[in-house]
């Protein structure tokens, strides 16, 4: 069952001048689908991407690294996050599994090449989940995979996501999470 998408394209295109500083010169069709449901896995604590953002050559990138400012929540594809030191195996998140509220957006802004998000996962102890205290951080790498930001069409939150060509694998939301012309905020 597919989930019920709209037209957002304003909104990508506003957030990819104010990411960006300059307007779009082109649009890519999303050739993913949204999931009807995602696992809640823990607090997001930075992204970092690459952007040519701001740069005269648009083949000029630079690194970034955003610390969160405020809470942002981290869902999951079940299963996606894997050892660094052993790919084929997962890492065990636990966290429910939520339902994203529909309509989602059909258009978003692709802000660049990811190199990471760093996290921490929560534990569970008698069937509640929680954030340890000073442990369960990860940095999580993906390797070959934008990072894109759209406006939930319904609620007006920001949604930063993970994706190749075929489908997400992760998305952050929550906070104060926006996307200014300082880049990602909140």
């Amino acid at each position: 069952m597919t989930v019920r998408v709209v037209d957002t394209s304003a909104e990508a295109r506003k957030t990819f001048r104010a990411f960006h500083d300059k307007d779009s010169s082109r649009t890519v069709p999303m050739r993913f689908q949204w999931p009807r449901e995602m696992q809640e896995i823990g607090k997001g604590r930075a992204e970092m991407y690459s952007s040519n953002k701001w740069q005269k050559n648009a083949t000029d990138y630079e690194d970034y690294k955003h610390v969160v400012e405020s809470s942002r929540l981290v869902y999951q594809r079940p299963g996606w996050i894997r050892s660094w030191g052993s790919p084929r195996a997962i890492v065990p998140a636990v966290g429910p599994m939520v339902a994203f509220e529909e309509p989602m957006p059909r258009h978003f802004a692709r802000l660049g090449p990811v190199i990471g998000i760093q996290v921490q996962l929560y534990e569970e102890r008698d069937g509640e989940h929680f954030l340890p205290n000073g442990r369960n951080f990860y940095e999580i790498r993906a390797p070959r995979c934008s990072l894109g930001a759209a406006k939930h069409p319904k609620t007006g939150e920001t949604l930063l996501f993970i994706h190749d060509s075929s489908e997400i694998y992760m998305v952050l939301a929550g906070g104060e999470l926006d996307i200014s012309k300082d880049g990602i905020v909140g």
